[in-house]
């Protein structure tokens, strides 16, 4: 018998482990909701002068980045997205500065 054939572990593979000659352990069905993002609140900019779009910005709840977007209408401003850090985020309006045009 080769060294390779010795090493190797037994039948199962490391899927499911035999704990006893009765129990056996596999990996779960992933059934779990999954847990709602943080929430981030939001300053908005109404549009001004030449600008047509709505800003904002919100800082990641998760690693505290400050991020920076823009949206036509208010009512996109809102939502689940993910930051530019590569958190996802739950983006809520906390303020709006200015009045749209």
């Amino acid at each position: 018998m080769s060294r390779k054939a010795e090493r190797r572990p037994g039948q199962g593979g490391a899927r499911t482990a035999a704990t006893s000659a009765t129990t056996t352990i596999t990996p779960s069905g992933g059934t779990r909701a999954k847990a709602r993002p943080p929430l981030a609140a939001a300053s908005v900019f109404a549009p001004q002068g030449r600008r047509r779009n709505w800003w904002y910005t919100y800082s990641c709840r998760v690693c505290g980045a400050y991020q920076f977007g823009r949206a036509r209408e208010l009512d996109q401003v809102t939502g689940i997205r993910r930051a530019g850090c590569g958190h996802q985020v739950s983006v809520m309006i906390a303020r709006t500065y200015g009045t749209a045009a």
